[in-house]
């Protein structure tokens, strides 16, 4: 478990879930959709004070980044 990112392992299941539902959303976009995710996820896990809308702000950037890429 990466303590820089993840404050308990229950925080890293629910990222985890929510990287699987947009790979499963967006096929063959695994690598980008990971890579993103954790880049995004870096900043604002260290600032937040309250983690628990985190993994929707992320989830949000990664399909707004997809969408992006797509245009």
């Amino acid at each position: 478990m990466d303590k820089g990112i993840y404050q308990d392992e229950l925080e890293m299941a629910n990222h985890e879930k929510a990287i699987k539902r947009l790979c499963k959303e967006h096929p063959g976009q695994d690598d980008f959709i990971r890579e993103n995710y954790l880049e995004l996820l870096r900043p604002l896990s260290s600032r937040a004070t309250i983690r628990t809308y985190l993994t929707i702000f992320v989830t949000r950037e990664v399909k707004a980044l997809i969408s992006k890429q797509k245009h």
